[in-house]
Protein backbone atom coordinates (compact mmCIF):
# COMPACT_ATOMS: atom_id res chain seq x y z
CA UNK A 1 0.00 0.00 0.00
CA UNK A 2 2.84 2.40 0.87
CA UNK A 3 4.25 1.92 -2.62
CA UNK A 4 1.32 3.89 -4.03
CA UNK A 5 1.74 6.90 -1.72
CA UNK A 6 4.01 8.85 -4.14
CA UNK A 7 1.49 8.24 -6.92
CA UNK A 8 -1.40 9.34 -4.74
CA UNK A 9 0.34 12.45 -3.39
CA UNK A 10 2.13 13.63 -6.53
CA UNK A 11 0.06 12.31 -9.41
CA UNK A 12 0.83 9.96 -12.30
CA UNK A 13 2.33 12.56 -14.66
CA UNK A 14 4.76 13.90 -12.06
CA UNK A 15 5.88 10.42 -10.97
CA UNK A 16 6.45 9.34 -14.56
CA UNK A 17 8.39 12.54 -15.28
CA UNK A 18 10.57 12.18 -12.18
CA UNK A 19 11.10 8.49 -12.91
CA UNK A 20 12.33 9.46 -16.37
CA UNK A 21 14.67 12.05 -14.86
CA UNK A 22 16.15 9.49 -12.47
CA UNK A 23 16.52 6.86 -15.19
CA UNK A 24 18.22 9.36 -17.51
CA UNK A 25 20.30 10.84 -14.66
CA UNK A 26 18.81 14.26 -15.30
CA UNK A 27 18.79 16.93 -12.57
CA UNK A 28 15.81 18.59 -10.97
CA UNK A 29 13.97 21.12 -13.11
CA UNK A 30 15.36 24.63 -12.57
CA UNK A 31 18.86 23.29 -11.93
CA UNK A 32 20.45 26.55 -13.08
CA UNK A 33 19.13 28.35 -9.97
CA UNK A 34 21.11 25.97 -7.77
CA UNK A 35 24.19 26.16 -9.98
CA UNK A 36 24.19 29.93 -9.69
CA UNK A 37 24.59 29.52 -5.93
CA UNK A 38 27.80 27.48 -6.13
CA UNK A 39 29.48 27.71 -9.55
CA UNK A 40 33.16 28.59 -9.15
CA UNK A 41 32.67 29.53 -5.48
CA UNK A 42 34.13 28.38 -2.18
CA UNK A 43 31.63 26.58 0.03
CA UNK A 44 31.01 24.44 3.08
CA UNK A 45 28.71 21.42 3.30
CA UNK A 46 27.39 20.52 6.73
CA UNK A 47 26.97 16.77 7.02
CA UNK A 48 28.20 15.46 3.68
CA UNK A 49 29.00 14.04 1.29
CA UNK A 50 25.51 13.72 -0.17
CA UNK A 51 24.46 11.51 -3.05
CA UNK A 52 21.86 14.07 -4.12
CA UNK A 53 24.64 16.55 -4.95
CA UNK A 54 26.69 14.07 -7.01
CA UNK A 55 26.50 13.63 -10.77
CA UNK A 56 23.24 11.81 -11.45
CA UNK A 57 21.72 13.07 -8.19
CA UNK A 58 18.67 15.25 -7.77
CA UNK A 59 20.70 18.49 -7.62
CA UNK A 60 24.18 17.72 -9.02
CA UNK A 61 26.40 20.51 -7.74
CA UNK A 62 29.74 18.99 -6.74
CA UNK A 63 31.29 19.17 -10.20
CA UNK A 64 30.56 22.89 -10.50
CA UNK A 65 31.82 24.28 -7.19
CA UNK A 66 35.12 26.12 -6.99
CA UNK A 67 36.01 24.25 -3.81
CA UNK A 68 34.09 22.54 -1.02
CA UNK A 69 34.89 21.81 2.60
CA UNK A 70 32.80 19.70 4.96
CA UNK A 71 31.77 19.46 8.59
CA UNK A 72 30.72 16.36 10.54
CA UNK A 73 30.22 16.10 14.29
CA UNK A 74 32.44 13.01 14.71
CA UNK A 75 35.09 10.92 13.02
CA UNK A 76 32.66 7.99 13.05
CA UNK A 77 28.96 8.42 12.25
CA UNK A 78 26.35 5.81 11.39
CA UNK A 79 26.75 6.90 7.76
CA UNK A 80 30.51 7.13 7.21
CA UNK A 81 33.99 7.56 8.67
CA UNK A 82 35.67 10.97 8.50
CA UNK A 83 39.24 12.11 9.02
CA UNK A 84 40.23 15.65 9.91
CA UNK A 85 42.27 17.55 7.31
CA UNK A 86 42.24 17.69 3.51
CA UNK A 87 40.28 14.43 3.25
CA UNK A 88 36.82 15.44 2.04
CA UNK A 89 36.56 13.69 -1.34
CA UNK A 90 33.32 14.79 -2.92
CA UNK A 91 34.41 14.48 -6.57
CA UNK A 92 36.85 12.43 -8.62
CA UNK A 93 37.70 15.55 -10.59
CA UNK A 94 38.27 18.07 -7.78
CA UNK A 95 40.92 18.38 -5.09
CA UNK A 96 39.82 17.10 -1.71
CA UNK A 97 38.29 19.70 0.59
CA UNK A 98 38.99 20.26 4.27
CA UNK A 99 37.13 17.99 6.69
CA UNK A 100 36.16 19.64 9.98
CA UNK A 101 35.17 17.51 12.96
CA UNK A 102 33.01 19.88 14.96
CA UNK A 103 29.38 20.43 15.86
CA UNK A 104 27.39 21.61 12.86
CA UNK A 105 25.29 23.63 15.26
CA UNK A 106 28.09 26.04 16.18
CA UNK A 107 31.04 25.59 13.73
CA UNK A 108 33.38 27.00 16.37
CA UNK A 109 36.51 26.22 14.35
CA UNK A 110 35.37 28.33 11.39
CA UNK A 111 35.84 32.12 11.34
CA UNK A 112 33.06 34.53 10.44
CA UNK A 113 32.29 35.10 6.74
CA UNK A 114 34.64 32.33 5.56
CA UNK A 115 32.46 30.85 2.80
CA UNK A 116 30.51 32.00 -0.23
CA UNK A 117 27.81 29.33 0.09
CA UNK A 118 26.60 26.57 2.44
CA UNK A 119 25.05 23.22 1.49
CA UNK A 120 23.05 20.99 3.80
CA UNK A 121 21.21 17.84 2.73
CA UNK A 122 18.97 16.03 5.23
CA UNK A 123 21.08 17.03 8.20
CA UNK A 124 19.13 19.76 10.02
CA UNK A 125 16.29 17.43 11.06
CA UNK A 126 18.88 15.63 13.22
CA UNK A 127 19.72 18.83 15.11
CA UNK A 128 18.21 19.43 18.55
CA UNK A 129 18.52 23.20 18.01
CA UNK A 130 17.96 24.08 14.33
CA UNK A 131 17.83 27.85 14.85
CA UNK A 132 21.20 27.73 16.60
CA UNK A 133 22.62 25.79 13.66
CA UNK A 134 21.18 28.23 11.13
CA UNK A 135 22.66 31.13 13.08
CA UNK A 136 26.09 29.45 12.89
CA UNK A 137 25.70 28.83 9.17
CA UNK A 138 24.69 32.43 8.59
CA UNK A 139 27.70 33.59 10.63
CA UNK A 140 30.23 31.79 8.44
CA UNK A 141 28.58 32.96 5.20
CA UNK A 142 29.78 36.06 3.44
CA UNK A 143 27.11 38.78 3.14
CA UNK A 144 24.73 37.83 0.35
CA UNK A 145 25.84 34.19 0.42
CA UNK A 146 23.26 31.45 -0.26
CA UNK A 147 22.26 28.38 1.70
CA UNK A 148 20.98 25.40 -0.31
CA UNK A 149 18.97 23.35 2.20
CA UNK A 150 17.21 19.99 1.87
CA UNK A 151 14.96 18.59 4.57
CA UNK A 152 12.56 15.64 4.68
CA UNK A 153 8.94 16.34 3.83
CA UNK A 154 7.29 14.61 6.77
CA UNK A 155 4.19 13.47 4.89
CA UNK A 156 6.35 11.25 2.66
CA UNK A 157 8.66 9.74 5.31
CA UNK A 158 8.60 7.56 8.41
CA UNK A 159 7.69 10.77 10.30
CA UNK A 160 4.26 10.97 8.68
CA UNK A 161 2.40 10.10 11.92
CA UNK A 162 4.19 12.81 13.91
CA UNK A 163 2.89 16.39 14.15
CA UNK A 164 4.84 19.18 12.49
CA UNK A 165 7.05 20.90 15.05
CA UNK A 166 5.71 24.37 15.95
CA UNK A 167 8.02 27.30 15.26
CA UNK A 168 7.47 28.34 18.89
CA UNK A 169 9.15 25.12 20.00
CA UNK A 170 12.21 25.81 17.82
CA UNK A 171 12.40 29.29 19.34
CA UNK A 172 12.18 27.81 22.85
CA UNK A 173 15.03 25.41 22.03
CA UNK A 174 17.14 28.31 20.76
CA UNK A 175 16.47 30.55 23.75
CA UNK A 176 17.08 27.69 26.19
CA UNK A 177 20.36 26.72 24.52
CA UNK A 178 19.18 23.15 23.94
CA UNK A 179 22.11 20.80 23.24
CA UNK A 180 22.43 17.59 21.24
CA UNK A 181 21.99 15.53 24.41
CA UNK A 182 18.32 16.57 24.51
CA UNK A 183 15.80 13.70 24.37
CA UNK A 184 12.61 15.72 24.72
CA UNK A 185 11.12 14.18 21.58
CA UNK A 186 12.12 10.58 22.31
CA UNK A 187 8.75 9.39 23.68
CA UNK A 188 6.90 10.83 20.67
CA UNK A 189 9.41 9.31 18.27
CA UNK A 190 9.24 5.84 19.80
CA UNK A 191 5.43 6.00 19.74
CA UNK A 192 4.88 7.41 16.24
CA UNK A 193 7.95 6.51 14.16
CA UNK A 194 6.74 4.26 11.30
CA UNK A 195 9.35 1.52 11.55
CA UNK A 196 7.91 -0.23 8.48
CA UNK A 197 9.04 2.73 6.38
CA UNK A 198 12.52 2.69 7.93
CA UNK A 199 14.11 -0.67 7.08
CA UNK A 200 17.60 0.74 7.70
CA UNK A 201 16.70 1.14 11.38
CA UNK A 202 17.07 -2.62 11.85
CA UNK A 203 13.80 -3.15 13.71
CA UNK A 204 12.17 -1.45 16.68
CA UNK A 205 14.54 -2.67 19.39
CA UNK A 206 17.62 -1.53 17.50
CA UNK A 207 15.95 1.78 16.65
CA UNK A 208 15.02 2.34 20.31
CA UNK A 209 18.56 1.60 21.51
CA UNK A 210 20.07 3.92 18.90
CA UNK A 211 17.60 6.69 19.69
CA UNK A 212 18.27 6.48 23.43
CA UNK A 213 21.96 7.05 22.59
CA UNK A 214 21.21 9.82 20.12
CA UNK A 215 23.98 12.13 21.31
CA UNK A 216 26.38 9.43 20.07
CA UNK A 217 24.54 8.34 16.91
CA UNK A 218 22.54 11.45 15.80
CA UNK A 219 20.19 9.24 13.80
CA UNK A 220 16.97 10.53 15.35
CA UNK A 221 14.81 13.11 13.58
CA UNK A 222 14.51 15.62 16.39
CA UNK A 223 12.00 17.81 14.56
CA UNK A 224 9.41 17.35 11.83
CA UNK A 225 9.07 19.78 8.92
CA UNK A 226 6.65 20.90 6.27
CA UNK A 227 7.24 23.78 3.80
CA UNK A 228 5.53 26.52 5.90
CA UNK A 229 7.69 25.64 8.91
CA UNK A 230 10.85 25.67 6.80
CA UNK A 231 10.04 29.16 5.53
CA UNK A 232 9.17 30.46 8.99
CA UNK A 233 12.33 28.92 10.49
CA UNK A 234 14.61 30.41 7.84
CA UNK A 235 13.03 33.84 8.16
CA UNK A 236 13.31 33.66 11.94
CA UNK A 237 17.02 32.90 11.47
CA UNK A 238 17.30 36.08 9.37
CA UNK A 239 17.65 34.42 5.98
CA UNK A 240 15.86 35.72 2.92
CA UNK A 241 13.99 32.81 1.29
CA UNK A 242 14.37 32.86 -2.50
CA UNK A 243 13.01 29.40 -3.35
CA UNK A 244 10.92 26.89 -1.46
CA UNK A 245 9.52 23.74 -3.07
CA UNK A 246 8.97 20.03 -2.63
CA UNK A 247 10.47 17.32 -4.81
CA UNK A 248 9.75 13.63 -5.25
CA UNK A 249 9.99 11.47 -3.28
CA UNK A 250 10.41 13.16 0.12
CA UNK A 251 12.33 16.43 -0.12
CA UNK A 252 11.70 20.01 0.91
CA UNK A 253 14.21 22.24 -0.90
CA UNK A 254 15.03 25.84 -0.07
CA UNK A 255 17.44 28.44 -1.33
CA UNK A 256 17.89 31.13 1.30
CA UNK A 257 20.35 33.99 1.39
CA UNK A 258 22.18 35.87 4.11
CA UNK A 259 21.22 39.52 3.75
CA UNK A 260 23.92 41.96 2.69
CA UNK A 261 23.27 43.78 5.94
CA UNK A 262 22.57 40.99 8.42
CA UNK A 263 21.20 41.59 11.89
CA UNK A 264 21.75 39.15 14.75
CA UNK A 265 18.97 37.55 16.78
Amino acid sequence: MHAFRPLRNYGLIYCLHRGYQVAMRRPLRGHQRYLDCVAGKRGLEVGGPSALFRTGGLIPLYEFVGSLDNCNFSAQTIWARHERGLTFRYSDHKPAGRQYLTEGGDLQEIPDESYEFVLSCHMLEHSANPLRALKAWRRILKPGGPLVLLLPNKSMTFDHKRPVTPLAHLIEDFEAGTTEEDLTHLPEILRLHDIQRDPEAGGYDRFKERSERNAEYRGMHQHVFDPPLVRAMLERANFSVELLRTAYPNHIIAIARKPIESRER
